[in-house]
Parts: C-alpha cells; structure tokens; sequence
C-alpha cells in the first residue's frame, strides 16, 4: 500500500494471511484478516527527489512537481519532458506456523518495475501548464501459510485460535492522469494547482484450505456450499475518481525556499466480497450462520496528505531540503470496520484501525561543474514513515489480543536510507539515479529530464 502504498508507494500494498476461526465452546465469529492486508505506501516521483530522501516540496525547477508542488513548475524557463522507470521490492513478514510456545515468521519477497511518471511542462510567460500521468501505487504479494494453531500461555485459558493452510494473491494499481497549472503572483510567490483522474485497480484472492485444520481441533467455520477452499476475500474491480493538488512556493532570495502543498484523497468504489462461502457454528443455538459480506461500492478513501517544505542553497554547489508530510490513514477505517464491526463484535472499531502519521524528510545535493554545461550531482537521504496498515490497536482481553497480535500486527515506524546522483549532459539532457533503503521496501529508480 509508506511518496506511496511505501504505498508504494507508493497505496502502496503488503498482506497478511490468517483466517481464525475460534474452536472449543467459544462463539466468537471468525475476522476476515484479508483486511490487514491493505495499505498505502507514498513516494515522492523522480529519482533526483528519491536520492534526497524525498524532500522536495521547496524544490521546484522539476518537472515532476505536478505531484510534489505545482507551484514549482513555474521556475522551469523551457519546455520540458520527464520520465522515470522505477523497480520496487516489497518484504512481509507474515505468521506462517507455530510451535506449541512460538508462532513461526517467515519473509516473503515479492517485485515489480514498470514506467512510474512522464510528464510535459510548458512555461508561458508568468504560467506554466504541465500534462502527466503518475503510478502512484502498484503493489504485488503472493504469500502462504500452514495450519497451525496459535500458542495461548494465559492460565487457566481454554480457548485455541485456529489458522487454517492458506495462500493470497494480490495485485493493486492507482494511476494518476493529470493537468497542472501554475502562476506567478510575484517575483518571489507562485501558486499552482493539478487535477488529476485516478483509476484504481484491485485483484486479489485469499483461500484457505477447510480440509486442514490441525490434529484434534474441530473447526468451528467451514463452507457452506462443499467446497474444500473457503473464499475468504474476493476482489477484481477497478473504479475511477477526482482529485487534486494544490501548491504554494516562496522564494524571498537566491538561497532560501519555501513551499506547501495539499494532496486531496479521492473515493474509490469497488466491489468485494469477504466471507464469501463460509458460515460459522453458533454453540448456543446448534445451527450455522452464514459470514458472507458483499460490498457492491466497498469504499477506498485515499488518504489525504498536507505538507510543508524548506530549501536550503548557501551555495552554487550545495543544496539542502527539508520536509514534513501529514498523512491522514484514518480516512480510510470507515469501510474497513464497518466489515471488521460485523465480523467480530460492535467493540472492533476500538480494536483495529489506521492512525495518521507523521513523515520526516531530510536530504542534501552536491553539484560538480564539468565545463560549461555538462555537471555531476552527488546526493543522500534520509525518511521516516509511519505506519501504513490497519493494525491491532489494544483494549481487547487477553486472550483475544493474543489473535489480534497475530493477524493485525503494527508495521510500526520504518527508517529509510536514500542515495543517487545525477548527470547533465549538454545542458539539455539530466538523468539521474536512486536508491530507496528500508525495512519493509526497497526501491531503485531511474529518470530522464530534457529541456528543448
């Protein structure tokens, strides 16, 4: 699903398998943990941005701030063309077995690459006007796990948490097409604004095998309509939606530059279904419910971000940025735990849910002159992003929480490291190179910029 679904990044997406069912005596229903699964991870376009650990909001002068600041667009003197091809790999750790005292983790690794962002920016006077379509999420995850059943060390405790075999498969894809506008008020003041069409796609599966619970435990959820594998998420859709960007950049002098931005989130409407053949034994009255939720319009908020910027240049050769993103993740808990909500109990939208974050970013440029107008640009970051997945918030009673730590664990805050440089040929051509360091994704991105 952290700029992304890191989003990816991205939404980008990472996914975790578990379909609990709860046995021995209690009635307890089942969650559809697919939804942990779900996430946004956000990246800034370019690989001069990316090297500089995404700080570009006070940038400018790039042609990729239809995204990153339209307001920036306009201190572009020439017609400009800009694209940029990016690889991604995604790492999950996902709870795979168990012993009698420890659930097993396993990495699982999963890659994409593809064409991230073109544009074409056009100055006019005191305006610029910009075209491009950006990638801003496009996530794969293919991943399994056995039957087992998850430790309980609390005393006196009965209850047994049962994961049947299972194996998901999820593909996710938002893709921006927008126009971008910009205008200077003053010397020193720009503001600028992108609409943007988005389509997102969604294709994904989770199954689990009803056949293979472990040794001595009665499954209280199977199918309802004889199948061995239980469809406990099913999803392949795609919806369109609006949105926009809106910017600010203030130049005072040569060596100081300030931007804002604002990333307006659009509503996507797809169709899922969870639960789709399962029912669950019900202890007190003898008889199966169905579990079946569809969706026909489940509802995916994307985020909204607002942040701010400062470019530092004492130099002709040195160049430092700075910024602070706010990501709102907690537009998005309304759908998902109203499915969380008829799942488990009327308390799981106190149990579960997104929290806004916080990114920090920071990053330096050195420029080497190479003759008139040939140059070599060394540069280094660092981010932090927060946590971008639904996760396990507390509150539940012990032995609950030992299964929602399982299935929704928290991804917490992950830390990364950026590196690139970048070459200007003929004072026309700029290509530039990165790598993205981090915990949970590592991205490497190349880009080409040519002004006519």
């Amino acid at each position: 699903m952290h700029n992304t679904l890191r989003l990816a990044g991205c939404l980008a997406l990472a996914a975790l398998l578990a379909a609990p069912a709860l046995a021995q005596g209690s009635s307890d229903e089942a969650l559809p943990t697919s939804l942990s699964s779900f996430r946004f991870n956000f990246i800034n376009p370019g690989a001069r941005a990316t090297a500089m650990g995404g700080a570009f909001i006070a940038q400018g002068n790039d042609a990729t701030g239809s995204e990153t600041n339209p307001a920036g667009l306009i201190f572009i003197p020439k017609p400009t063309i800009h694209g940029e091809y990016r690889y991604f790999k995604y790492f999950a750790d996902r709870a795979v077995d168990a012993t009698d005292d420890a659930v097993i983790g396993q990495q699982f690794e999963d890659s994409v690459n593809s064409p991230t962002f073109i544009s074409f920016v056009y100055p006019y006077k005191s305006w610029a006007f910009a075209f491009y379509r950006q990638e801003l999420a496009n996530f794969e995850a293919n991943y399994y796990n056995a039957s087992f059943l998850i430790p309980n060390d609390l005393p006196g405790e009965q209850i047994i948490w049962v994961v049947n075999r299972q194996a998901s498969r999820l593909k996710f894809n938002l893709d921006n097409y927008g126009f971008s506008v910009a205008k200077r008020l003053h010397e020193t003041f720009a503001v600028g604004f992108s609409v943007r069409a988005a389509r997102l796609a969604l294709d994904g599966s989770d199954l689990a095998d009803m056949t293979q619970p472990p040794p001595m435990v009665e499954p209280q959820v199977t199918t309802d309509d004889g199948s061995t594998f239980g469809r406990f998420m099913v999803a392949d859709d795609d919806s369109w939606g609006v949105s926009f960007v809106a910017g600010v950049q203030y130049k005072p002098n040569d060596y100081v530059s300030i931007g804002a931005v604002y990333r307006y989130g659009e509503t996507h409407k797809i169709r899922a279904v969870f639960n789709d053949n399962l029912h669950l034994f019900n202890w007190q009255t003898g008889q199966y419910v169905s579990l079946r939720q569809e969706y026909p319009e489940f509802e995916i908020n994307v985020p909204d971000r607002l942040g701010v910027g400062v470019s530092i240049t004492p130099t002709d050769q040195w160049a430092f940025n700075f910024d602070y993103v706010r990501i709102r993740y907690t537009d998005l808990n309304d759908q998902f735990l109203a499915v969380l909500n008829q799942s488990a109990s009327p308390e799981a939208d106190t149990y579960f849910g997104w929290e806004d974050g916080d990114e920090y970013h920071a990053g330096a440029e050195y420029l080497i002159p190479i003759g008139r107008s040939n140059s070599v640009a060394l540069r280094a970051g660092y981010y932090q992003a927060p946590d971008p997945s639904i996760h396990y918030l507390g509150g539940a009673d012990a032995a609950h929480a030992i299964l929602y730590q399982t299935t929704f664990p928290e991804m917490k805050v992950d830390h990364h490291a950026t590196f690139g440089a970048g070459f200007v040929l003929f004072g026309h051509l700029q290509i530039d190179i990165a790598g993205d360091l981090a915990r949970d994704k590592d991205s490497f991105a190349i880009s080409a910029m040519y002004n006519f």
